[in-house]
């Protein structure tokens, strides 16, 4: 049976501790926040509508079979909306799954060989290739292999599930980069040298609200060291990576900070350790891209003459003669589950390597006899909501899912590429030369509608007309993907949502019009498309006011206008640091209850005793199940190393025996000064950690109390984003914690986004007010 990854032999056990987890969730006998971490590490995210998740399902180089897609299609009928939805990782997702469902869900997935795990988290992602990688004319060799047995050792190895952010990795069949390898952590593209196999490797992109194109990191390595390239980055990452902050924890910004130098030679020490032995060399077992027919699959004739030109729009011959790749083009990425079911009876007649997940949120079937074509084309036509009518160029458009179920958007992707194509396809605009085309959408400036890649693109912001907050997007034009040519789309202006629709038909036709006169789109941009673009968002740039037209700000697809109170923050990856606040939130309160008088001393003493030891345990990898356990694992990681001082070690063992019982609180009340000077070690240790997370023995300087007591004050009125939060940062590392800042900044972006960005920091915003001349004046405090 054909499996795109080995699942790792440890998870039977770790679904087993999750249904626990989720008990205790339920019960209110977890950290919510503990939980958060653990349930995104199972590829398990919170949506919109309350109590209801979304199951990140994984698939290896975009490989799925029949039975497998079958099975999501029951589930989603089952236990979720009723559809299967398809996503830019190339992998699969099911929605709105109750609480109570979920590991009924993934058990039913492993059943077929399917694994959540590593949905989500700090850890190896979807590993991805060419979506027709193994059946191209154009390819060098087929790389699907590569990734398959990439991902099945890395699931392996317990270093991948704890790393400084995660760790995202794509394979290329040629140097057109359909992967895009320059715009992930690591990427291989391949190549041949002597007429040996090999990749020419990048490393350290990312796209994101930072986006960075990824540099070439070696020039040539023989194809079955993908491994060892693969482990040592990985390695030197997990040393080396930025484990503190949660906006600067990506590859990229770690290549930022050490520059290339230093980069390289970090990540030479670790490959020239391993890359020598052969037994790490990667175990490569070809695909079979040869017909399996069923022989009770009978020839069917095309149900009508609509036939031609969708073989000439959705399908390709591959390098195996006499086959077919065939691409199904799916309204917003989703496909209900009566159609998968449908299309899995059939396309499971051909064999198990039949199907891939598009990075166009589309299906591509692969090894289809020329003369079945007429069989898959009377199954697809016939979907709920097919597309096959169409231009592929409407299939193609990306969207992201958006504030519709996405806790970190802010507009409705969604609802707005049903817009456009509404608006398109009522035109008389030959979309079919527009085939290869990328308009991508995101709804806010993380990029999971792929926007930097775009040739057309947009993603979601707020704007504001008289106060009233309406949807809004920034526009980008002119991204370029090739190996070791990437270079991303340019931000040129910014248009209200409800213009979109007539701005890329207006845009679109413009284009179609002098498209002959260039050799390519990227030409036409840079002679003239850049203006257009400029010219229509000035053109459409009128936004009524709110008492004109309600509807202008109640973005496409919503029941109401647009609200700040429904949006998350843009970053999901805080578990750790949050885990850590919570002790030290809880240290900070008993310590005021004891200065205050109030509370129970012998219960403040034994809670402060037991936060403090707690605290750090996550830095190294650490989950106690029992209070002893903590007290136990500090002594060990911390008192027995000197992280701490022994002269807190009576201390530490006594909450120990406190917490088996086999002594009272009360002990503790004549440890008072012990106790409090445990939590200050504690929180030194804490204050001088390096951004990987390994501690240095350093004197923190006093701040003198006047010092401390004294208000900064910084005008950044006409400084722009993000270089006003930037000035924000600089300052609040300056000063005393505890110390406030006040800052004036405008309206606008400015009073949107600053204020967010320095409460995720963890600082506090004690005031937000609008001054007489309309600017805004906004107190913080440092934490």
């Amino acid at each position: 049976m054909l499996r795109f990854y080995e699942i790792a032999d440890t998870i039977d056990q770790e679904v087993n501790q999750f249904e626990e987890d989720i008990k205790d969730f339920v019960a209110g006998t977890i950290n919510p926040i503990k939980f958060k971490a653990i349930r995104v590490a199972h590829g398990i995210y919170e949506q919109r509508q309350e109590h209801t998740y979304m199951i990140r399902i994984r698939c290896a180089a975009g490989g799925i079979t029949p039975v497998q897609l079958k099975k999501c299609s029951e589930l989603g009928e089952q236990y979720g909306s009723g559809e299967v939805h398809f996503t830019t990782r190339r992998e699969v997702q099911l929605h709105n799954v109750l609480i109570q469902d979920i590991v009924t869900v993934i058990r039913e997935l492993l059943t077929v060989g399917l694994s959540t795990r590593g949905g989500g988290g700090n850890t190896i992602r979807n590993i991805l290739t060419s979506p027709n990688s193994g059946v191209d004319k154009e390819d060098i060799f087929d790389v699907d292999p590569y990734a398959i047995e990439l991902t099945s050792r890395m699931v392996k190895e317990p270093d991948s599930w704890n790393l400084p952010r995660k760790f995202k990795i794509a394979f290329s069949n040629n140097s057109k980069d359909t992967a895009y390898t320059q715009a992930t952590c690591l990427g291989f593209v391949a190549t041949k040298k002597e007429d040996q196999d090999g990749f020419e490797v990048y490393c350290a992109g990312g796209m994101g609200a930072k986006p960075m194109v990824g540099h070439l990191l070696m020039d040539f390595v023989p194809a079955e060291k993908a491994y060892q390239v693969t482990k040592a980055l990985k390695v030197m990452f997990d040393k080396h990576g930025n484990r503190r902050s949660k906006f600067s924890n990506r590859l990229k910004f770690l290549w930022k900070k050490l520059q290339r130098e230093e980069f390289v030679s970090l990540f030479l020490e670790e490959y020239n350790k391993i890359s020598s032995d052969k037994n790490l060399d990667l175990k490569i077992v070809d695909l079979d891209n040869r017909p399996k027919i069923d022989a009770s699959v009978k020839v069917d004739a095309p149900k009508d003459d609509k036939f031609d030109i969708w073989k000439e729009r959705y399908c390709l011959a591959q390098k195996q003669e006499g086959l077919y790749c065939i691409k199904i083009p799916l309204q917003l990425g989703d496909l209900v589950s009566n159609d998968g079911l449908s299309l899995t009876k059939l396309v499971e007649l051909f064999g198990e390597n039949t199907i891939r997940c598009d990075r166009a949120q589309n299906i591509r079937l692969r090894n289809i006899p020329e003369a079945y074509l007429g069989n898959i084309y009377n199954c697809v036509s016939s979907f709920e909501r097919s597309l096959v009518e169409h231009a592929s160029f409407i299939g193609n458009m990306i969207n992201c899912t958006g504030a519709q179920t996405c806790k970190l958007g802010i507009c409705l992707p969604r609802g707005l590429s049903v817009a456009i194509r509404d608006k398109l396809v009522s035109s008389n605009l030959d979309l079919d030369r527009l085939a290869d085309f990328r308009l991508n959408m995101s709804g806010c400036p993380n990029t999971c509608g792929l926007h930097h890649i775009a040739d057309l693109g947009f993603f979601g912001k707020v704007a504001r007309k008289e106060g009233q907050m309406y949807p809004a997007y920034y526009v980008l034009a002119g991204a370029r993907v090739a190996a070791g040519e990437t270079k991303y789309a340019e931000k040129l202006n910014e248009i209200a949502s409800h213009h979109i629709p007539n701005f890329v038909h207006d845009f679109l036709q413009a284009y179609l019009i002098n498209a002959e006169e260039y050799k390519n789109y990227q030409d036409y941009l840079e002679d003239e498309g850049k203006d257009v673009i400029k010219s229509l968002c000035e053109k459409y740039s009128n936004v009524p006011l709110f008492s004109e037209d309600e509807s202008f700000y109640i973005d496409f697809g919503a029941t109401r206008k647009l609200s700040l109170d429904e949006m998350g923050s843009a970053e999901c990856s805080a578990g750790m640091f949050d885990m850590i606040d919570v002790d030290r939130k809880v240290i900070r309160r008993e310590l005021k209850q004891l200065d205050a008088g109030t509370g129970t001393l012998e219960e403040s003493l034994y809670n402060i005793t037991f936060s403090s030891t707690r605290m750090l345990l996550v830095t190294r990898g650490l989950d106690v199940k029992r209070d002893e356990q903590a007290f136990q694992s500090f002594d060990k990681h911390f008192v027995e190393t000197d992280l701490i001082s022994k002269e807190f070690r009576s201390v530490v063992q006594l909450g120990e025996l406190v917490a088996k019982g086999d002594l009272d609180k009360s002990v503790l009340t004549g440890k008072k000064s012990e106790i409090i000077g445990l939590s200050s070690a504690v929180n030194e240790l804490y204050t001088n950690m390096d951004d990987s997370l390994r501690f240095k023995k350093e004197t923190v300087v006093s701040v003198d109390k006047k010092e401390e007591a004294e208000l900064v004050e910084k005008d950044y009125r006409g400084v722009a984003c993000p270089m006003n939060f930037v000035k924000t940062k600089l300052v609040l590392e300056m000063i005393a914690s505890g110390q406030k800042l006040q800052i004036l900044l405008d309206d606008g972006e400015p009073i949107e986004n600053v204020p967010n960005s320095v409460k995720l920091e963890g600082h506090k915003i004690l005031e937000q007010i609008k001054t007489p001349d309309g600017h805004w004046q906004v107190l913080i405090q440092k934490k």
